[in-house]
């Protein structure tokens, strides 16, 4: 390793497949390759496990998150966390932790007392009623308080973090390949698209934040006047069983799909003709930028950093829960081809910016570890 090699640990709730864990992933893949070694620690999942990573350490967060068990029972985890989280710390000689998302923070904050270990915290969006939670755990268990998004940082001091503790990153999101014409076909032939029907398509977990309700009452109003459009959700979660309950009620099953768990997401991103968010919050969705990336108009949800991404040249942003806005917005870009062409080229050039840059971003909060390291 080289003299400035750090022994870094992303922490966080759980290695499922999403955001969150895929944004960690990269980031370390970078910081490996940059000779630092990076230790991964969490609730293990598809995404990060001990049988498909050495440097992997099970700490049972998801038992202290609000989605876990009661009270006791999650002061209980987090105890046992805590204790697990300070021999990792001392087996790897740990230098910096970066957590994503509370219950990691608190932890690790518990974890190091007595120590000057410097610890990032990252925010990735949250329900309103949180935020003010989430500003008062980036005070008081870390240095810096990182997001991919201005707007989401200001909450958080809004709620007392101080602004020279909180720093902009972006998403260093990776390229996908091309997609070749046969594997475009076949997927469109899965849906059962006709050459002139057009593929609406969402990339999102199925629960309460990602607006899978209000995104089949759109569907619905649509279909219904514009019969050509198909909606495809590709994700999983736990509303996966109530969603489908909803789409039967709805009467759309036909043109609306679930997907489940999708790995070649760049396959359906090209086969799509537009992309929809519903979110009721966000921080900077990384499924935005690929839509980005595949040249698709964007309809999305005004929340977050959203706005950031999303205006009248690339798609249309619509106000949270608004079904008529959305609804009106996805049949003004469906029925006008010129206007999906010109938008398709503005999300392929706003793809290009540098805050998405893979190499920029990851060397960025390689730089910030440095910083801090050196401080402590």
């Amino acid at each position: 390793m080289s003299p400035k090699a750090l022994k870094i640990l992303q922490f966080t709730t759980n290695f499922k497949q999403g955001g969150i864990q895929r944004h960690i992933l990269d980031l370390t893949s970078h910081l490996r390759r940059s000779g630092h070694r990076v230790v991964l620690a969490g609730a293990p999942n598809v995404w990060g496990n001990e049988n498909i990573d050495d440097d992997f350490e099970a700490v049972p967060l998801d038992q202290v998150s609000s989605t876990g068990s009661s009270m006791f029972g999650r002061v209980k985890a987090a105890h046992k966390s805590s204790r697990r989280l300070r021999e990792i710390i001392n087996e790897y000689e740990i230098d910096l932790i970066h957590s994503h998302e509370t219950a990691p923070a608190i932890v690790a904050k518990v974890a190091t007392i007595g120590t000057k270990l410097p610890k990032i915290i990252t925010y990735h969006g949250s329900a309103p009623t949180r935020v003010k939670q989430f500003a008062r755990v980036s005070r008081f268990c870390a240095d810096v308080a990182v997001s991919p998004s201005q707007t989401t940082l200001n909450q958080l001091v809004d709620f007392g973090v101080p602004r020279a503790r909180t720093k902009v990153l972006g998403l260093g999101i990776s390229q996908k390949p091309n997609s070749s014409e046969s594997e475009i076909a076949e997927i469109r032939a899965s849906l059962n698209l006709k050459a002139d029907d057009m593929l609406c398509l969402s990339l999102s977990r199925l629960d309460y934040q990602k607006g899978i309700d209000i995104m089949i009452d759109v569907a619905g109003k649509v279909i219904s006047k514009n019969p050509r459009v198909t909606f495809a959700v590709g994700g999983t979660g736990p509303l996966a069983d109530e969603v489908e309950g909803w789409l039967k009620k709805a009467g759309i099953e036909d043109r609306f799909k679930f997907l489940g768990s999708v790995s070649d997401v760049q396959n359906y991103l090209a086969a799509a003709d537009f992309y929809l968010l519903t979110s009721r919050w966000e921080a900077l969705p990384i499924s935005i930028v690929e839509a980005f990336r595949a040249g698709l108009p964007v309809i999305a949800t005004d929340c977050g950093g959203v706005k950031e991404l999303v205006d009248d040249q690339v798609g249309r942003l619509c106000e949270v829960g608004n079904v008529d806005q959305i609804t009106r917005a996805i049949l003004d870009i469906a029925e006008d081809s010129a206007l999906r062409n010109d938008m398709s080229l503005a999300a392929l050039e706003k793809s290009r910016s540098s805050r998405f840059d893979p190499q920029s971003v990851h060397e960025a909060f390689e730089q910030l570890y440095l910083e801090l390291a050196n401080k402590s």
